[in-house]
């Protein structure tokens, strides 16, 4: 489509009203965050000593939330709260301003949890957020820890080396979700005047992860951005990241573990809830 097609496709769906539902057994807080609206989840009765940060996917433009029976699986599986930020979209604000707001996010929760007990977990441009808002703690060279493990399913950069590009032109075909000319698209699309900043738009060779905890990459095999994948491994070798796995599931779809209507979709959120 083209950018103007984007558009008008993110201010379609972004006059829909969240509705999150109330579930028995569970409590739900409403919080306003830097401007930001946070559903909370948790087990009625519970500590509340540890959380996951769900970030949602949807292309900057809209938020694939979880369900209801993922949310209590979530909580249930990992004995943790869950967060669903409602972070800012595309295009009234951009991939930095989603950044800027996961900071804030961050800086209140390690007011309420230590930040060994708090997992970061992002979807597709929710990957691209957790991914940039630890980059950018490091940009910072920032005192704010990092959270216990970062979990991110189809991270997407704007930039990409020569390498990664020929890997994913070779999916193009393959990929049923995001096929097509990728990188010119997420640039002409997110960063058409090139002024996110280079650590935040993302380059798998070249950024800094020396400071990232333990994290979990994940893409479907026929998704473009699995391309990307021995960049990420050669960066987190490059940068002395101790803890870390890059799991490439074959012959599946981009951000395959949202699609819990699919068994390759449940695989995939049992994955990623045992690294959390």
């Amino acid at each position: 489509m083209t950018k103007e097609d984007f558009i008008g496709q993110a201010e379609k769906i972004q006059m829909r009203s969240h509705t999150f539902p109330e579930i028995t057994g569970y409590e739900k807080q409403d919080h306003m965050i830097a401007g930001c609206r946070c559903i909370v989840y948790s087990k009625t009765g519970s500590d509340h000593s540890k959380a996951i940060v769900y970030y949602a996917g949807g292309g900057y433009i809209r938020y694939q939330l979880p369900n209801k029976k993922s949310i209590r699986h979530y909580i249930d599986q990992t004995g943790c709260d869950l967060w669903i930020p409602l972070y800012p979209l595309y295009p009234e604000k951009d991939m930095y301003d989603g950044v800027k707001f996961g900071y804030e996010l961050h800086r209140k929760m390690i007011e309420i949890y230590a930040p060994e007990k708090i997992v970061w977990l992002g979807y597709s441009a929710g990957a691209v957020l957790v991914m940039g808002l630890g980059r950018h703690i490091i940009h910072e060279n920032n005192e704010l820890p990092m959270p216990s493990v970062i979990v991110a399913f189809s991270v997407f950069n704007l930039y990409t080396s020569p390498e990664s590009f020929e890997r994913m032109s070779a999916l193009k075909e393959k990929d049923v979700v995001m096929g097509g000319e990728l990188q010119k698209q997420f640039k002409e699309f997110y960063d058409p005047d090139g002024t996110i900043p280079k650590h935040i738009a993302g380059c798998a060779a070249n950024d800094d992860y020396s400071k990232f905890p333990p994290i979990l990459l994940g893409f479907g095999g026929d998704e473009m951005m699995s391309g990307d994948a021995p960049d990420f491994e050669a960066a987190f070798r490059r940068c002395g990241v101790d803890d870390y796995r890059i799991h490439i599931e074959p012959d599946i779809f981009h951000a395959y573990p949202v699609f819990t209507f699919t068994p390759e979709g449940r695989k995939g959120e049992e994955q990623e809830k045992n690294r959390s």
